[in-house]
């Protein structure tokens, strides 16, 4: 029972990081999103607009977002950070595309970091962003 018990939750805990990232063949199409090919490195701030826009003045992503792209925005021949509409993005390494479809997210504003190694990562809690990308410059 145990064990019955332990795998159920370690495969609750894997799942719960990527559930919005899919393996996808290279051929996927996006509707109206981004297409970032591996060696360059992309942070992305995104915004589901299905998900009602409530004033919050306490942790507000939207200002988090734009005061880290004016630290490290907003360009480089090897490194990207900036914020857009765009609805889905695909991410090309070597062997494997991911897609991630922002319509689906269950919250409003999320930062999408592709370090152009592994496999992309979606961080939705606005604290955790800075820390973040200081991780993934270097």
């Amino acid at each position: 029972m145990r064990i019955i018990i332990l795998l159920f939750f370690l495969t609750a805990l894997s799942s719960c990081g990527s559930k919005y990232i899919q393996e996808v063949s290279a051929a996927q199409k996006t509707k109206f999103g981004f297409e970032i090919t591996a060696p360059n490195q992309a942070i992305y701030f995104v915004t589901n607009e299905k998900i009602e826009f409530r004033n919050i003045t306490k942790n507000n992503p939207e200002k988090t977002a734009n005061a880290l792209y004016n630290k490290y925005g907003p360009a480089r021949d090897d490194f990207f950070i900036g914020s857009t509409n765009a609805i889905d993005f695909k991410f090309n390494l070597e062997n494997k595309t991911y897609y991630i479809a922002i319509d689906k997210f269950r919250k409003r504003n999320a930062m999408l970091l592709f370090d152009g190694k592994h496999k992309p990562k979606i961080e939705f809690n606005p604290k955790k962003y800075n820390q973040l990308i200081i991780k993934s410059k270097h």
